[in-house]
C-alpha cells in the first residue's frame, strides 16, 4: 500500500489535474521565472564585462597618449 493511501481513505479521483509520471519521476512545468532571471543574469554579466573592456581599453589609450 502506498504512504499516501490507507486502507480506510477514498482512492484520489482523477481528473484533467492528473498528473504524469514519465519513467517514473514526476514531471514538472519549467520554472520560465528561473530561467527569465538567468538570462537577465547573463545579458548583465555580458554587459559588465564589455563595459569593463571599454575602460581598459582607454585607460591603455591615455597612457599611450602620454608617452
Amino acid at each position: 500500500m502506498s504512504k499516501k493511501h490507507s486502507r480506510t481513505s477514498q482512492p484520489l479521483k482523477r481528473g484533467r489535474n492528473r498528473q504524469l509520471r514519465i519513467r517514473g519521476q514526476l514531471r514538472s512545468d519549467p520554472d520560465l521565472g528561473r530561467i527569465a532571471r538567468t538570462v537577465v543574469a547573463i545579458a548583465v554579466a555580458q554587459a559588465e564585462k564589455e563595459a569593463q573592456e571599454q575602460v581598459e581599453r582607454r585607460a591603455e589609450r591615455q597612457e599611450t597618449d602620454h608617452e
